[in-house]
């Protein structure tokens, strides 16, 4: 054996040795988390999407050398998903919408090879499976910007039902996305829906549905939001019910239903009839970032 090739050789037995102990750390985390659902008496899966994001953030901002960081984000995703599995059942539900597979591929991506998908024909059915416990999580296609006149009522409106096992969002997908393709489409992009309330990560956006009357312009409701100390960062959709117009509003920040500056954006003098917290999510990963 030349020495070239002994020294080769020596390579990937040093390579065969890290995986070796990689694998290892993966199967102790596996008997961690199985140690945590057998102390949790409901047996229920519990989502913690902001202790992930900040898992990942952690582990992107002490990543070092040419090893990309967008795959970093795919390796835990697929191990912290997995590991949500072993503590109880875990599906998905997904609005394919058409022909489309863009929103079945953020779910994977997202929640990993191994939970079980099933696809829907309607966002309403998505909210009707989470709602009723048939799924753990559910994935619907967000288009910013999109406007609905009373006829079809969006799946969003419901979401402001007070009952504490209505489903809220909980994540929005991409989390993390590669530099986008110049002269490329926009990407898809998708929220996440659980029974369960948005849980705070340090760096999150909530979301809110506000009432207004139909003269009230998007500058203005901006205006408005802004001068209660409330900052709005993109007005995503807007429904038209009735004599009201309905605002799908991502706000910056986390934010629940008992913060007082809801109640002062709702009196008497202000163009705002109610608002109703629907959730909120980790702030995504800015694509340079993973650079």
């Amino acid at each position: 054996m030349t020495q070239d090739r002994a020294a080769l050789e020596q390579l990937r037995r040093e390579i065969d040795r890290i995986d070796d102990q990689i694998h290892d750390l993966v199967m102790e985390r596996a008997t961690l988390v199985g140690s945590i659902a057998a102390a949790k008496a409901e047996g229920r899966v519990t989502l913690r999407p902001g202790r992930e994001a900040q898992i990942l953030r952690r582990l992107i901002g002490r990543h070092a050398g040419p090893f990309p960081r967008l795959a970093i984000v795919r390796i835990w995703r697929e191990i912290m998903a997995a590991l949500t599995g072993l503590q109880g059942p875990f599906n998905v539900a997904v609005h394919a919408a058409g022909r489309s597979t863009a929103a079945i591929e953020l779910a994977r991506n997202h929640f990993g090879v191994v939970a079980p998908l099933q696809a829907f024909r309607s966002p309403g059915q998505v909210v009707r499976a989470v709602a009723d416990q048939h799924a753990s999580v559910g994935v619907i296609p967000l288009t910013p910007g999109t406007e609905a006149a009373d006829e079809a009522e969006p799946w969003w409106t419901s979401l402001t039902l007070e009952s504490g096992d209505a489903p809220r969002v909980v994540a929005r997908l991409p989390f993390a996305a590669a530099q986008p393709v110049k002269g490329a489409a926009e990407p898809p992009q998708a929220l996440v829906i659980a029974c369960r309330e948005h849980d705070q990560s340090g760096d999150d956006h909530t979301l809110a549905v506000i009432e207004t009357g139909p003269d009230l312009s998007r500058d203005r409701l901006r205006a408005v939001l802004a001068a209660t100390g409330l900052e709005p960062a993109e007005l995503l959709a807007i429904h038209r019910h009735g004599g009201v117009w309905l605002h799908l509003v991502e706000l910056v920040g986390h934010i629940t239903a008992a913060d007082p500056r809801l109640a002062a954006l709702v009196a008497p003098k202000d163009p705002v009839g109610r608002i109703a917290i629907v959730g909120g999510y980790a702030t995504p990963f800015a694509p340079d970032a993973l650079v």
